[in-house]
């Protein structure tokens, strides 16, 4: 690993912030301030270097090097846009301080640019009694201030975990622009205002009244260039991580005094929020970057300015999938005679080894070990096990199940290398069915309709997980969360009887439990990362609290958890900790390849909508917060449950992003029962009679679609043959079915959806996710005999992991040691 040290000398970093509005108060001749006048801070020759106004790259390469190779780099102001603060504790009571942007003005007999200051408000800066000197202070970014310059010399700022960039650009080598985003060398632009500089200047009394003030930089740069793949054509870049393994926080708010250059980090420290990572993301336009072989992307970091010990920090490459590839940076720290590297004003270069030859699995090992497990986003598989369809589906007609695509633990894989588990995936949603050999129910998974086959037990998905989360001669950093679902059993050997099931599925935990003691767990609201590390928490969801888990293994549960897919609103459950549960979970949706002129008698349609669900007609037609476009409802809830985790009230929250849209099938929808009768005549009067022919006891969604359209009063405007539903009770003649559609159709639809909705999730909007679900979790497409289906299973479940470092998390007590177990301690160009 090479690195550099920046040089803080000269021009290069210390920026002459001087000059006036007119080049032509440029005089030989002394003009002094007058007391109570604003103070001009104007141009003089050479304050500052050319720069083009419409982009700017912070650090710019000196003629002569590369990007290769540079050891030190120019900085430029942006012109219009940068904006700073100034203060002057000599100034004229009440006129001490003034934001200002810099502004542009040429030098016509030079053709050089410099700048000056042009207050932001009514008034600026004014002189005080001018037989004193004046001190100035500035701080840039006007932006990061929190608070300060106002009444005294120090500020407070901020400088935050989630580091977004601008743009992407590519370079020639040797610092040449590439147009098309072909060059080599890719740099994610940085956002200028973490750079945060602080401006000095003094003017002494009797001195010309033109004020220079000069800018450092005071915080700390870390400055990563990442080689790509070595065995791969191309890797896909998620973000771009760097850490304190002793768990240092190194980003977050402090309080720099600019008289007597003192700093003071207790904000941060004392804060209770993990600010021990700092992350760029990677992402232009929903998509990652892509790093071919040869190719080298460079980003910048901005870090507290103090000192950090040899060996803790780590840089991190999150990969799509979930792989974490780790480098320790290496160095002597600036308080132990070493050379400088890490410290205020100054960069350090780092060369990562090229990517490749990294395991799966690893993610969670860049979370904080003190950090709240209820705080992080987790990616999650729903309808797990079922990765199978049959080939002769119909897109229209047929129902899909809950084809998945790729096995989520590598059980009954065949052709299959890798599973949703390695593809970063960390929750998995499991129903269960029972069979009986001889006298012992056995859990089995079910899925699809059926049992799966070959057979899957609990115990060979709570075994082949345990092995994943505990890989060999690998450190243990990862969790796993397991939901399980009662079958309502149809099928032969299955059961539909709660307390039968629930005794079962506890027989064989606990039997699993006494043979892998400690991996089962639960976890509540003070549980931390560390805590969960090599542990998996098993949920059963259950329907009321008549019957709860009883046995010797450690689970969760959930209570009052409504699994219709017809929730077109909030499902409130309540958690085993006594938390409360807040679930999204709408399944049945719209089918848009159905348009108003096609699909004979199925569904009402309205133009753009496609196939209506049977039940959005009476169930909740007449609710105005919910749209007869349901995949537009389902949107609206799940943007709705990321607003109200932003409370943090302490409740789990679980966003159920999978669904299917309704078929021409009437198994894909919701049914009623209900009666139907019919105007006709019967010894020479008109009434509303039984319908004897065909007998419409029992109608089914396409049915009941017809007679909404027909009068709604009994006696008004009937006519020969009209049908009209007599009655409807929603809490007895209610039925369920829904279980399937075409779930390819509706994943490709809302999984790009949700990455919009996640990818908009930037700065201060930044927020935990809980638990997301989703189908075809780990594929990026699907294909069917009907065609390909583009499902964003990579993408979406790599945004939710990504969001776990773009914000400082809540922290809590570990119930262990507070440092990570995760150490690394190899050298050389290799990973970690």
């Amino acid at each position: 690993m090479k690195q550099f040290k920046f040089i803080t000398v000269g021009a290069m970093m210390a920026f002459l912030l001087a000059g006036c509005a007119d080049d032509d108060l440029v005089k030989e001749s002394v003009v002094l301030p007058v007391s109570g006048d604003e103070i001009e801070f104007g141009a003089a020759p050479g304050g500052f270097t050319d720069v083009d106004p419409t982009t700017r790259t912070i650090y710019d390469v000196p003629a002569g090097s590369t990007f290769d190779n540079y050891t030190l780099l120019n900085i430029k102001w942006q012109y219009d846009i940068d904006k700073v603060r100034v203060y002057c504790p000599e100034g004229a009571e009440g006129f001490r301080t003034a934001d200002y942007t810099v502004k542009e003005v040429q030098d016509a007999s030079s053709g050089t640019s410099t700048g000056y200051l042009l207050k932001n408000g009514a008034t600026g800066v004014r002189w005080g009694n001018t037989s004193k000197a004046h001190n100035f202070y500035a701080f840039y970014s006007l932006d990061r201030i929190d608070e300060g310059l106002q009444t005294g010399t120090t500020v407070t700022a901020t400088i935050p975990t989630g580091q977004e960039g601008g743009k992407l650009l590519t370079y020639n080598d040797d610092g040449t622009y590439v147009e098309n985003g072909t060059g080599p060398f890719k740099i994610i632009t940085p956002n200028m205002s973490f750079c945060m500089m602080a401006g000095k200047g003094t003017w002494t009394s009797g001195t010309d009244k033109q004020v220079a003030l000069t800018f450092t930089p005071i915080v700390t740069v870390l400055d990563v260039l990442i080689n790509g793949p070595k065995d791969v054509e191309s890797m896909n870049i998620v973000s771009v991580s760097v850490r304190s393994k002793s768990g240092k926080n190194i980003v977050g708010t402090f309080s720099y005094n600019l008289a007597d250059n003192t700093y003071n980090f207790d904000a941060t420290d004392n804060s209770q929020t993990a600010a021990s990572i700092a992350t760029v993301q990677t992402i232009i336009d929903n998509n990652p970057v892509s790093l071919k072989k040869n190719e080298q992307l460079n980003v910048k970091f901005f870090l507290l300015p103090r000192d950090i010990s040899n060996g803790d920090l780590v840089v991190s490459v999150l990969t799509e999938g979930g792989v974490v590839y780790s480098k320790t940076i290496s160095g002597s720290s600036t308080t132990s005679g070493g050379d400088g590297v890490l410290g205020a004003g100054l960069i350090t270069r780092i060369k990562t080894p090229k990517l490749g030859g990294q395991e799966p699995n690893n993610w969670m090992s860049q979370i904080p070990n003190n950090v709240l497990f209820s705080q992080l986003s987790l990616p999650g598989s729903k309808n797990s096990f079922a990765y199978n369809v049959d080939n002769s589906f119909n897109p229209n007609s047929g129902i899909s199940r809950f084809y998945q695509a790729l096995p989520p633990l590598g059980i009954n894989a065949t052709a299959e290398n890798s599973t949703q588990f390695d593809e970063g995936v960390r929750v998995f949603d499991v129903q269960l069915n029972l069979t009986r050999n001889s006298e012992t129910a056995t859990p089995v998974v079910y899925a699809g309709g059926a049992n799966v086959v070959p057979q899957i037990t609990l115990e060979n998905v709570l075994t082949t997980l345990n092995k994943k989360i505990h890989p060999n001669s690998k450190p243990v950093t990862e969790c796993a969360v397991v939901f399980l679902n009662f079958v309502n059993g149809k099928t032969v050997g299955g059961t539909d009887d709660v307390s039968t099931w629930l005794s079962a599925v506890m027989n064989a935990l606990d039997r699993w439990n006494q043979r892998n003691s400690g991996i089962l767990t639960t976890f509540d609201a003070n549980t931390t990362m560390l805590d969960m590390r090599g542990k998996i928490a098993v949920i059963f969801n259950l329907e009321n609290s008549e019957n709860l888990p009883k046995g010797s293994a450690p689970v969760n549960y959930i209570t009052g958890l409504s699994t219709s897919v017809q929730n077109t609103s909030i499902v409130d459950a309540t958690f085993s900790s006594g938390a409360g549960v807040r679930i999204q979970n709408l399944h049945q949706c719209n089918n848009p390849n159905f348009k108003s002129t096609e699909a004979g008698d199925f569904g009402y349609r309205e133009e753009g909508i496609g196939l209506v669900p049977y039940f959005i007609t009476k169930a909740n037609y007449d609710d105005p917060s919910v749209s007869c476009n349901l995949i537009e409802t389902k949107k609206l809830l799940m943007e709705q449950i990321n607003d109200e985790i932003v409370e943090n009230n302490g409740n789990l929250y679980i966003n159920d992003l999978s669904g299917f849209c309704v078929t021409a099938n009437e198994e894909s929808t919701g049914y009623e029962i209900f009666e139907y009768k019919e105007w006709r005549e019967i010894l020479g009067v008109y009434d509303w009679r039984p319908l004897v022919y065909p007998y419409w006891n029992e109608g089914h969604y396409y049915d009941y679609q017809k007679v909404r359209a027909l009068p709604t009063n009994e006696y008004s405007g009937a006519q020969d043959g009209d049908r009209y539903l007599k009655s409807y009770d929603a809490s007895t003649s209610y039925s369920d079915l829904g279980n399937g559609g075409n779930t390819c159709l509706f994943a490709q639809i809302f999984n790009a959806k949700a990455v919009v909705e996640y990818s908009s999730l930037v700065g201060s909007l930044r927020q935990p996710l809980g638990i997301v679900l989703m189908n075809f979790a780990g594929v990026g497409s699907v294909t069917t005999n009907s065609g390909n289906y583009s499902v964003q299973g990579i993408r979406l479940p790599g945004l939710i992991m990504m969001n776990n470092f773009m914000f400082p998390l809540k922290t809590g007590t570990t119930k262990a040691e507070s440092s990570s177990k995760v150490s690394y301690s190899k050298g050389g160009d290799l990973w970690d």
